[in-house]
């Protein structure tokens, strides 16, 4: 099977097991051949809690910021164990990406160094591995970039893979958006193939850079396996004490409207609710920035493979993307990771988020979620009210959302789209 795949280098500073992006990444690589593909990727951006109980993939994994640990997984556990300097750097990163000042002094050292220690251990993993074909996945520069320098290095072709936008996105860290409005041209142009998550960052390009680019964009959509979710699957049948969930990161993306649902929740007397918030974020900066535990508010953690009980258990699942940002033009092309978990989950969703994101549209189109499009407060309210009260609406919201995912989201299916993009031509 591997001699009918080239041989891959995946690119990326975020890799599975981390939650996120590196998720879906893991769902379409895991059935590839051990041998068909390397993993070139960051050992400090895998956090403890994933390292230690989440997914690794079957391949090879080269760390650039830590060789020593290089290697298949499988023949090298001790990567997997708690790490505290890997703690301490990820602490040490985050502080530097979310305080200006910190980010203005330090982001060349940050981005150039990553750059620098890719290129490196890339040039040589290129011609050990036999490299065929290189994938750059997204991330706030140095991964995409440094696929494009290594193709110019070493002639050899590559796909970019967008979880987002790139050149239009917001990156605390300078020069991440400097470097993206000069890099981004000359990444798409090069590239064989743009692999991108939904039609809405498809419609992005397009008119951004006509149809040359067009042609080169294949779509596939965020896609994780449904069999864990679908042994969970209960009738919805809602009882109090209410719970609202949401999973994952917070970050500009999602603040303001998580709020806005933390003050409805707040308000909301005639109903036994609770919101629980599942996310890695560290306590000081969801205290920073307003987000901090109630009596109807409670914040935990969780690992990746919890994430279909706590889901399946839920009330409600709950989708923010924030309204005034410094990057409309993300919030209005992105489809968060967390709806394709939301879509299996078999609870019904609530979205508060702009009318002109194309989540926004998707919901409406597929008739998905409880959708509000507007910062009120008491529409927030209402909409909570009316997805726990009446439950043949809330079903008719969770019949679409899992007829939306096997239409569009199954990774049984995707997996094997993505990799019919690796198959050598005979």
């Amino acid at each position: 099977m591997a001699s009918s795949l080239k041989k891959t280098l995946i690119i990326s500073s975020y890799a599975p097991p981390a939650i996120g992006g590196p998720q879906m990444l893991f769902n379409l690589l895991c059935d590839f051949p051990e041998n068909s593909y390397c993993i070139l990727t960051s050992f400090y951006n895998i956090d403890n809690l994933s390292a230690k109980a989440g997914k690794w993939l079957k391949g090879k994994y080269i760390f650039y910021d830590n060789p020593h640990f290089s290697g298949f997984i499988q023949e090298k556990p001790q990567a997997a164990k708690n790490k505290p300097f890997r703690s301490f750097l990820n602490k040490l990163k985050h502080s530097i990406k979310r305080i200006w000042f910190l980010g203005l002094l330090s982001g060349i050292f940050i981005i150039g160094s990553q750059i620098i220690m890719m290129l490196r251990t890339g040039i040589k993993s290129i011609k050990k591995e036999k490299i065929e074909i290189m994938v750059g996945i997204s991330d706030y520069g140095p991964a995409m970039i440094s696929t494009y320098l290594l193709h110019k290095i070493t002639k050899k072709p590559y796909y970019i893979f967008l979880f987002d936008i790139y050149k239009d996105n917001f990156f605390p860290v300078f020069p991440a958006g400097f470097l993206a409005k000069i890099f981004e041209p000359k990444i798409l142009k090069n590239a064989e193939k743009i692999i991108i998550n939904n039609e809405g960052t498809l419609n992005f390009y397009a008119q951004e850079y006509g149809e040359k680019i067009k042609e080169k964009i294949a779509v596939i959509h965020n896609s994780i396996f449904p069999e864990e979710y679908l042994k969970l699957n209960t009738d919805y049948n809602p009882q109090p004490p209410y719970k609202i969930v949401y999973t994952g990161r917070i970050y500009w993306a999602q603040i303001e409207s998580l709020k806005n649902l933390i003050k409805a929740v707040n308000e909301i007397n005639d109903f036994d609710i609770k919101l629980i918030i599942f996310c890695p974020n560290p306590k000081n900066y969801l205290d920073r920035i307003g987000i901090t535990e109630s009596k109807k508010v409670k914040i935990s953690t969780a690992p990746p493979e919890k994430m279909p009980e706590i889901q399946t258990q839920a009330d409600i699942l709950f989708l923010p993307l924030s309204f005034k940002t410094k990057s409309p033009d993300i919030i209005n092309t992105a489809t968060p990771a967390k709806l394709t978990d939301y879509l299996i989950a078999g609870r019904p969703i609530l979205i508060h988020a702009p009318a002109s994101s194309f989540l926004v549209k998707y919901a409406k189109e597929n008739n998905f979620a409880m959708v509000i499009n507007e910062e009120n407060i008491e529409k927030l309210k209402e909409a909570i009210r009316k997805l726990l009260t009446d439950k043949e609406l809330a079903r008719q919201f969770i019949e679409h959302a899992n007829k939306t995912f096997f239409k569009n989201h199954d990774a049984n299916h995707n997996a094997l789209i993505f990799q019919e993009l690796f198959k050598k031509i005979d």
